[in-house]
């Protein structure tokens, strides 16, 4: 994993959030609306809920703490109130639209590097972005793939390489598991990383 300056890490950690509170909105459309419409007639709605912190060293990124000690420190108080803002508003209209339980949250690893969440009371499915493209007949310029990481499909987009280091890559997995769906994204931590926290996003995420 790695960290960037703060001076650039910032305004990405801003950005990603909104393209990808974009992004996962128009999946979750596609992909979860129809189930959940279908359940809307469940008599009981599961109880789902998102933790502070997640096994790995993933820290809720709407808590001030969880930049205070990282190059971020002097944008912690700006940054967890951007993040809490937007877990606020996630929770109210995800739940309303969808028809169903649902809950999501960011999380930063290494104090620099961002995870989005959201679990979705629902089965998933038709999970697949606008286009792929083949990385390999693009003579470096990146692309669009999908593969299966464990029991989950990931989407991986992957950045030009510049300068002779290696390209950036964010990816974004679903998986579902007992007609609950996670979905996971993050431009800086790995699909086989996403799919190992998804094992604790489960665990966590549904109350008992």
């Amino acid at each position: 994993m790695s960290a960037t300056t703060s001076s650039s890490r910032v305004p990405m950690f801003i950005g990603i959030v909104l393209g990808l509170l974009i992004l996962t909105s128009m999946v979750l459309f596609s992909v979860v609306l129809p189930e959940a419409t279908a359940d809307e007639d469940s008599s009981e709605s599961m109880s789902l809920t998102l933790p502070d912190s997640l096994p790995g060293g993933y820290a809720a990124a709407d808590l001030e703490s969880s930049f205070t000690e990282g190059e971020l420190a002097a944008q912690a108080e700006a940054i967890a109130k951007q993040q809490a803002d937007s877990t606020s508003y996630g929770n109210k209209v995800l739940p309303d639209v969808l028809g169903t339980s649902a809950v999501t949250r960011s999380y930063v690893v290494n104090a620099t590097e961002a995870v989005f969440v959201q679990v979705i009371e629902a089965e998933g499915g038709a999970f697949a972005p606008s286009s792929l493209t083949d990385p390999e007949a693009t003579e470096g310029a990146g692309g669009i793939t999908m593969e299966n990481v464990g029991d989950g499909v990931c989407i991986i987009t992957s950045g030009s390489s510049q300068q002779g280091m290696p390209a950036q890559t964010a990816s974004e997995c679903q998986v579902t598991r007992d007609g609950v769906t996670v979905q996971l994204s993050s431009d800086t931590v790995t699909a086989e990383d996403l799919m190992d926290l998804a094992d604790d996003v489960f665990e966590a995420a549904v109350e008992s």
